[in-house]
């Protein structure tokens, strides 16, 4: 395959979007593939024509309030950083991420199977545990609050910045971080910082939780020199 044919063949992969019809499965599929491509054969944003004034979009949690335990809001900015985007939450409507489609894309999918992660790990420690009533609260926030705060941890260790970033990449970064500062101000959106919540806690069930938190496991599409997050 030709350079043109590759740089034809990567573009047509990465507007398999669900916002032009595919399913998730299939656009997390296509953006896999490509991002492989890119990094096999050392594709550049530059040779991709990636508009420096794309357009950063919002996108609201499709399960919009539900967050049973507040594992999303526990993992979402750490989340956030991984995938190159920003999230932010208000009572009415949620979580919502902003950042690239395909940065979006991808952080909703890596936050909803974290999310499933630590419940199934969580049901497996009430069981386990025994839980008892009077204690079961407890033991569910210490549980949730230890798993979270491990899995953030170790996303956020994978988004050191390497000692020498390609400065196409670079470049990229602060092409995104303008396009979420516009999509921020175009809407009107002026963030601040949340309180912190100050939730009971079963000690022993938080370093359950921590440990779960090791056996966690998170990946994206292989390849992505235009994300700062490198493994």
């Amino acid at each position: 395959m030709n350079r043109d044919a590759l740089l034809t063949k990567i573009r047509a992969l990465m507007s398999k979007t669900m916002d032009n019809g595919c399913t998730e499965p299939e656009a997390m599929a296509a953006l896999a593939k490509a991002r492989a491509m890119i990094d096999a054969y050392e594709i550049s944003d530059e040779e991709l024509k990636l508009s420096r004034k794309e357009a950063a979009i919002l996108r609201l949690d499709p399960d919009g309030k539900r967050d049973p335990h507040g594992i999303k809001r526990g993992l979402a900015t750490a989340v956030a950083k991984f995938t190159d985007s920003h999230v932010f939450y208000t009572p009415r409507v949620g979580l919502t991420f902003v950042g690239f489609p395909s940065d979006v894309q991808f952080g909703y999918y890596l936050l909803t199977s974290l999310q499933t992660f630590v419940q199934t790990e969580l049901r497996s420690h009430l069981v386990a545990s025994g839980a008892p009533k009077g204690q079961r609260r407890h033991i569910i926030n210490g549980f949730t609050i230890g798993c979270c705060s491990r899995i953030s941890q170790r996303v956020l260790e994978l988004c050191k910045p390497m000692p020498e970033m390609p400065s196409n990449s670079t470049a990229l970064v602060v092409v995104k971080t303008q396009a979420i500062r516009n999509a921020l101000e175009a809407n009107g959106i002026k963030l601040k910082s949340g309180r912190s919540s100050r939730r009971k806690v079963d000690r022993a069930s938080y370093a359950a939780g921590q440990a779960a938190g090791n056996r966690a496991t998170f990946s994206r599409p292989i390849g992505a020199p235009e994300q700062t997050c490198k493994r």
